[in-house]
């Protein structure tokens, strides 16, 4: 990308290669309904039982100058970093997912104990206290790596935001897909 390409140029670039990811079957830019009412959605979402979840990704790609969705199968590449988090009140990582391919970690300190087939919390007494769950932002290689772009980062949306998207971009609600936001700048 050279210097002189517009704007429109750019984000024409970075949209034709996200939709050329392995994985990706649909990428789009948010329209300002999508947006609003994806922060809505994201602001009131309920907690699970006594854990309040947090997106603390989604919320930051929001404030970010241009968001695009991507709608990816199995055949995505996994995060580079746990996509979930469990917190405690003091901000202690006290579980976490486990990355596809990654071993238990081995804690000296803490037990660790397994939840499903990809999550650990770790216990150590007097930790928990307010624990909440937290989707942080997600490094994007793919966008960084463009010329004239930055502050980028990504993050899943909730379900119910991860439909409402699909619903408004006309795309079918299917199971076997799931939702991507990618936030960025651009220079």
């Amino acid at each position: 990308m050279s210097a002189r390409e517009s704007r429109s140029e750019r984000l024409d670039h970075a949209l034709a290669m996200l939709r050329a990811l392995k994985g990706v079957k649909e990428a789009f830019f948010l329209t300002k309904v999508m947006e609003d009412g994806l922060t809505k959605i994201e602001r009131s979402y309920p907690s699970l039982g006594p854990l309040a979840i947090k997106n603390d990704g989604v919320r930051e790609c929001l404030r970010r100058q241009h968001l695009v969705c991507i709608i990816k199968d199995r055949h995505f590449r996994p995060p580079p970093v746990p996509t979930v988090v469990l917190m405690d009140e003091d901000g202690n990582i006290i579980g976490r997912e486990l990355l596809p391919g990654e071993k238990l970690p081995a804690e000296k300190k803490r037990k660790v104990i397994r939840v499903g087939e990809d999550f650990v919390i770790f216990f150590e007494k007097g930790q928990g206290k307010g624990a909440r769950f937290v989707l942080p932002p997600v490094p994007f290689k793919e966008v960084e790596e463009l010329d004239g772009v930055c502050s980028v980062i990504s993050s899943s949306p909730s379900t119910a935001g991860d439909f409402f998207l699909r619903q408004c971009a006309g795309l079918d609600d299917d199971p076997k897909l799931a939702s991507v936001l990618i936030g960025f700048d651009l220079v």
